[in-house]
């Protein structure tokens, strides 16, 4: 379901030029680095449920509930997702011979 559906539309054109006007000097070409700190350590460190992505980095899928603050009662599951081991830069690719 797209924002313009619904009747909201964003400029992002003018939403970039508010950012560059506030933080003159911050890159946003280049993209955040992974979290690396993990949410729920007593979850990750006894059963680890791990997934990697297309550049073959692994994370933590550790699935853990997250209180709210105001009230105790009240939860949502969350999932951990802090980079356990970074992919290898080169090196020997399995899988493809020609």
């Amino acid at each position: 379901m797209a924002l313009e559906d619904q009747g909201i539309s964003i400029n992002v054109e003018k939403l970039k030029a508010k950012l560059k006007e506030r933080y003159p000097e911050y890159n946003f070409d280049v993209p955040a680095p992974p979290d690396t700190t993990c949410k729920a350590r007593a979850f990750c460190s006894a059963d680890r449920q791990m997934y990697t992505d297309t550049e073959g980095n692994t994370f933590c899928g550790q699935r853990y509930k997250q209180t709210d603050k105001d009230n105790p009662y009240k939860w949502e599951w969350m999932t951990c997702h802090a980079l356990v081991k970074p992919a290898e830069q080169g090196g020997k690719q399995d899988g493809f011979t020609f």
